[in-house]
């Protein structure tokens, strides 16, 4: 007998009514419950990472935001947020149980609750980073409200919607969208609504000059940053490993593979920064990288081997530090933390991650099916939330308004209004570069001075008589109203000139232009070669030339030194002046490299061409390289040996025997963009033919050509032409293409320099 039996008869010890497994049911509920705190302490790792990164003057206020985040969140998740969410499903588009807590009256439920409503506490936070600084209280409280009730609920519905109850038929989930615990669904939809809110809210004062350049702004404390990340980083344990729902033996690997992803993501943004991003913002790209990575691992870290996770993690890394310059610097938008770099464009990578490295014995699907339904719930979820976003932002932006106003936002304030403290800079050397319009009580608005300007004339007047407009330079220092309507005035002014002035240059240039080509086309003709030389060289043969404008940006030339006589076709980039004066360029340079008679195979004369046209565009940089190019074809011909020695730049050759066509390629680069470190970047092809057999040198103006439906001819479209018409005589040849391509433009416009050469050979 058990030595507890007779306790048991008196009552003092209970037995579990289902033995082991009321046990485990247990650890499964402690342990969602504590992944729940360790999701919820990511808020303070989330207050933490972004009061180190806003200026000092911001701190209290984001984190005051951060805190408000929280209270409208765990309000609204609770009284709708979550019955839309997870409630029984309408045609798997909506959930309509549980509104107002009603049926969340058991211990599983409410601890399956909690864990949700750290997730979207979660996406939540990512808002207000990205908005800091300049984003009033009371606005910033309903869009946190909306997110919490509508906008993150309604889509977590299309693909977590069965996750409570599987009798649910999630559309998104039921095509097998897979995000385990929320790539997409928390980090993409919180950084979408991000995105229109920093593209409704405008950069914060100072952040663009008047060019649109970038200021360096400086953070308040990296130190702190960093230990916003290790707190984040401790709460994604919680925020992967609880997503089992259940304490089983994948917890530990998926933590495992959260750290790897997040560790690989750090040391590859920490090296790219260090060694192609000149050093800059490092601190701020390991910071983000990090998270990128914990970022783009949450949707795959239950499919994935540790392996592949260290390789999400390290392009996770790269991508950051990539969208980190590209948002702020060519987008425009200021995200003082790189909140939409983190959770958007790492949302993005990680969910599509779940196909691309994901074991395919764990996918719903095949991998490039899978690949498909993550896409479109990547899209999805973009166009309903930036869709809904800014429906929201208008409204609060032309209702309440979304900013503090210009002094609050220089201070720093959370609530209050420093309108009556502010002395104004009486010198008359400020140049109005912005404007705040006060809509409501505690709402502001930035417009730039041509946003404002188009505003009628009698609204201004209003707003000035409500005294709800302040002026601004271009670092929010405030401009008395008499000095700035003045310089408004003298611009209105200034703008009606430059627009006469515009029209008359526009004209003139356009006069200019028509001189030119007419004199830049005399060039040209004089350095090409007289097209009845070619027939004399090769004897049957044909040339359709066509440029697009007067000036070509294509070119041919041709040779005979001694027994063997050369051809060569070339495409420059642009066309019109540009191109010709580029095609001159090349014309130029093949007549020295041939000008002492001295011959050389086809691949040499592309690398001393390359060289050349390198040297005299002074091409150093990439961005130059990438500008100018010439795809280049070129023939030798030795009708001694029936032989044809050729070589090409990003251009090809056909050959039609009388077994068919051969099709010679070349090299992918063409002249000018060649990569340094390439030396064999050119090839030679010796073709053996026999007499009466045909060659064609071409550019790609012919099957690029479109009809007046938009579509283009296509290279194997010429191909067949060239198929049906390559055995009659040379003339009919010509007439045929050149019917054809007439037949084919119709009334549509010619797109491109057109430039075909056929030979018959013997």
């Amino acid at each position: 007998m058990h030595p507890n039996s007779n306790l048991a008869l008196l009552g003092l010890v209970s037995t579990p009514p289902e033995g082991a497994g009321f046990v485990r049911l247990n650890i499964d509920d402690l342990w969602v419950l504590v992944a729940a705190a360790l999701v919820f302490f990511m808020q303070a790792g989330f207050k933490v990472l972004e009061t180190g990164m806003v200026k000092k003057e911001h701190r209290s206020s984001i984190g005051a935001k951060n805190l408000l985040d929280w209270v409208a969140g765990s309000i609204a998740f609770f009284l709708v947020g979550f019955a839309f969410m997870f409630g029984d499903s309408i045609d798997g588009f909506l959930g309509l149980d549980y509104f107002f807590g009603q049926g969340l009256d058991s211990g599983k439920i409410l601890i399956f609750f909690l864990f949700q409503l750290a997730f979207a506490g979660t996406a939540l936070t990512i808002v207000s980073g990205a908005m800091s600084g300049r984003t009033g209280v009371v606005a910033y409280f309903i869009v946190s409200l909306i997110t919490a009730t509508l906008i993150y609920p309604v889509f977590g519905h299309w693909a977590w919607g069965n996750l409570w109850n599987p009798d649910n038929q999630p559309w998104l989930a039921s095509m097998g969208f897979m995000d385990f615990a929320g790539s997409t669904v928390v980090h993409s939809t919180g950084a979408w609504v991000a995105v229109m809110g920093i593209y409704m809210v405008g950069p914060r004062l100072g952040r663009y000059d008047a060019y649109g350049r970038i200021q360096p702004t400086k953070a308040s404390d990296y130190a702190y940053s960093i230990l916003g990340v290790m707190i984040l980083w401790l709460g994604w344990w919680g925020f992967n490993g609880g997503s089992t729902l259940a304490f089983n033996e994948d917890v530990v690997k998926i933590i495992l593979n959260t750290n790897l992803a997040g560790a690989a993501a750090c040391f590859t943004g920490f090296f790219h920064a260090y060694l192609f991003q000149n050093k800059k913002d490092v601190i701020e790209k390991i910071a983000g990288g990090s998270l990128t990575g914990l970022v783009a691992i949450t949707a795959c870290c239950n499919v994935v081997t540790p392996i592949s996770s260290l390789m999400i993690g390290a392009l996770a890394g790269v991508i950051h530090n990539i969208f980190y310059v590209v948002i702020s610097e060519k987008w425009k938008l200021d995200d003082p933390v790189g909140a939409i770099a983190v959770h958007g464009i790492g949302g993005v990578f990680g969910t599509m991650s779940v196909a691309l490295f994901g074991q395919e014995e764990l996918l719903m699907h095949s991998r490039w099916m899978q690949l498909g339904i993550q896409f479109m719930g990547v899209a999805t979820c973009f166009l309903f939330t930036t869709a809904v976003s800014y429906v929201m932002f208008t409204v609060i932006k032309k209702t309440i308004g979304l900013r503090v106003s210009p002094i609050e936002e220089k201070k720093g304030s959370f609530v209050g209004n420093y309108d009556l403290e502010v002395g104004i800079n009486e010198v008359d050397d400020q140049t109005v570069s912005q404007v705040s319009i006060r809509i409501s009580d505690k709402g502001y608005n930035i417009y730039s001075v041509i946003e404002y300007l188009s505003i009628s004339q009698e609204r201004r007047k209003k707003m000035v008589a409500e005294d709800r407009i302040k002026y601004m330079d271009e670092s929010g220092g405030i401009i008395p109203p008499l000095v700035a309507v003045r310089q408004l005035g003298m611009m209105l002014d200034s703008m009606k000139d430059e627009a006469t002035a515009e029209r008359d240059e526009l004209r003139n240039k356009q006069t200019e232009y028509d001189s030119s080509l007419q004199h830049v086309s005399s060039l040209q003709s004089a350095m090409l070669e007289d097209e009845s030389g070619l027939k004399d060289l090769f004897g049957e043969a044909f040339l359709i030339f066509k440029p697009r404008k007067k000036v070509s940006g294509d070119f041919y030339w041709f040779k005979q030194i001694s027994e063997y006589k050369i051809l060569i076709v070339s495409n420059c980039t642009g066309m019109g002046v540009s191109g010709g004066f580029l095609g001159m360029l090349g014309i130029s340079l093949i007549k020295e490299i041939f000008s002492n008679n001295k011959l050389l195979y086809p691949d040499k004369v592309l690398k001393l061409l390359d060289k050349k046209f390198d040297h005299a565009l002074r091409t150093r940089t990439l961005s130059a390289k990438l500008k100018d190019a010439m795809d280049v074809s070129i023939i030798i011909v030795d009708e001694l040996k029936q032989k044809i020695y050729f070589s090409g730049a990003n251009n090809g050759l056909l050959h039609f025997t009388a077994s068919g066509l051969s099709e010679y390629q070349g090299s992918k680069w063409p002249v000018g963009q060649t990569p340094d470190d390439d030396k064999a970047i050119f090839t030679r092809e010796v073709i053996s033919y026999l007499p009466g057999e045909s060659i064609y040198l071409y550019t790609n103006g012919y099957y690029n050509q479109v009809n007046e439906s938009g579509n283009s001819l296509g290279i194997d479209s010429f191909k067949a032409q060239l198929k049906q018409a390559h055995k009659m005589d040379i003339d009919t040849q010509q007439n045929i293409l050149l019917d054809d391509l007439h037949e084919w433009q119709g009334a549509a416009e010619q797109t491109d320099d057109v430039l075909v050469v056929g030979l018959k050979l013997r």
